[in-house]
């Protein structure tokens, strides 16, 4: 089961490989959620294991419980909101019921086999790698790379990786590079410097690399902020000067290149993708005022655009406002609001507290208080990325959010 929860973690980016099941539309990775769920059952009878998943639940705390069943029920309500459809049950599924449910299961993994923990982190590692070298290809040697994307009047060159969009690859690797922060800082605190931590640390440089050359603001500024965030609380000298050199790095290679100095300065220019985001907060406030507490339910905002859209510069239809607690409130309402700021509270405030963290599989709790940090960094760059993004509502994201939040238990 290890191995299982460990696969469905690498294989978050396959939702993009779209799939028709009896004339329904699905995707791979949704498909495969369905396997782990029958997988999982079936072992679980044949083994008599199902007082033990009740007991892997309540590990979990009242008010964790409590929120992540208000999330759920919110969930529930959106999709019935102004009616329920196909493409509605469609967005419940991948984004409620799906990854929710590998929480709870991940929960059971986790307390039978604690090493999967040190798995799915070496799988995050590997995830970020192999995104990371084939970005770096893409930008390099257009290979794989759309031409829409090979740099024009509109955009600059951007790598996307295995994605459909740069922003999308930026949205999936942002977060999880904050997550592993302590892991990597530990790794170069360590004195003997082994081969096996050069790995991992060379794994996360390729990954930011990767990040860097999508382009993407948002997945900078999400990084950025998890980052002085870690240097601020949890941060010893060594990593404190190391991240001073590297800062330095950073802006000689933002000087010495043209397009990094652009893509920084044309939002203060009036660049058409920043002046759209203040029009797709506009657009989600006015769907907000509409119906402030129930929201226009799972895809009311996409539904309807053509309506609340007062923007001539923006034709084409958008699915969110672009901003995390626009799209939070206007598609799960208020209760779905809430209960994710409930939810993602109770894991900053805890694992900011965590700020003597132990590496993974040492000491006390496997390394616990690594992983309650590792979470919270992740959560504090999915919110800043968040403000001018959408890091949830995608089927990767739900389900990348929900199993980070099962290793924080």
């Amino acid at each position: 089961m290890s191995y299982l929860l460990t696969l469905t973690f690498v294989l978050t980016p396959a939702y993009t490989i779209k799939l028709n099941l009896m004339g329904l539309p699905t995707n791979l990775l949704m498909l495969w959620v369905v396997l782990v769920w029958t997988v999982f059952f079936i072992w679980l009878i044949a083994k008599k294991q199902l007082l033990h998943l009740r007991t892997a639940v309540r590990k979990c705390s009242k008010p964790v419980l409590i929120f992540i069943s208000l999330f759920f029920l919110a969930g529930i309500i959106s999709l019935f909101i102004n009616g329920a459809n196909k493409p509605k049950l469609g967005q419940f599924i991948v984004l409620f019921l799906q990854p929710i449910s590998i929480f709870f299961i991940s929960l059971y993994i986790f307390q039978q086999n604690p090493k999967t923990k040190t798995f799915l982190l070496s799988a995050c590692y590997f995830l970020l790698a192999a995104a990371g070298l084939y970005a770096i290809l893409q930008y390099f040697t257009l290979i794989g790379l759309p031409a829409a994307w090979w740099g024009n009047s509109v955009e600059p060159k951007r790598a996307l990786s295995f994605f459909i969009h740069p922003n999308f690859y930026a949205l999936s690797c942002a977060p999880l590079l904050a997550f592993l922060i302590p892991d990597v800082a530990e790794k170069i605190k360590n004195q003997k410097l082994e081969i096996g931590n050069w790995k991992f640390i060379a794994t996360w440089i390729i990954g930011a690399v990767g990040l860097l050359l999508s382009f993407s603001r948002a997945g900078w500024l999400g990084l950025g902020i998890a980052g002085i965030i870690y240097l601020i609380v949890a941060a010893d000298k060594k990593i404190r000067k190391l991240a001073l050199y590297c800062a330095i790095i950073l802006c000689i290679i933002i000087l010495a290149v043209p397009n990094l100095q652009w893509r920084l300065r044309l939002p203060f220019h009036g660049e058409k993708s920043a002046v759209s985001r203040q029009s797709l907060w506009e657009t989600g406030w006015k769907g907000i005022k509409e119906s402030p507490i129930l929201g226009l339910g799972l895809t009311g905002f996409s539904k309807n655009w053509e309506r609340l859209n007062t923007d001539a510069d923006l034709p084409e239809t958008h699915n969110f406002p672009h901003n995390i607690f626009l799209d939070f409130w206007v598609e799960t309402g208020l209760l779905g609001l809430i209960s994710f700021i409930g939810l993602s509270a109770i894991f900053i405030y805890r694992g900011l507290r965590s700020r003597l963290p132990l590496p993974l599989g040492e000491g006390r709790g496997e390394g616990q208080a690594m992983l309650k940090l590792s979470a919270a960094l992740f959560l504090i760059a999915l919110i800043s990325q968040g403000l001018i993004d959408n890091p949830y509502f995608k089927n990767d994201l739900a389900m990348v959010f929900w199993i980070v939040l099962a290793l924080a238990i």
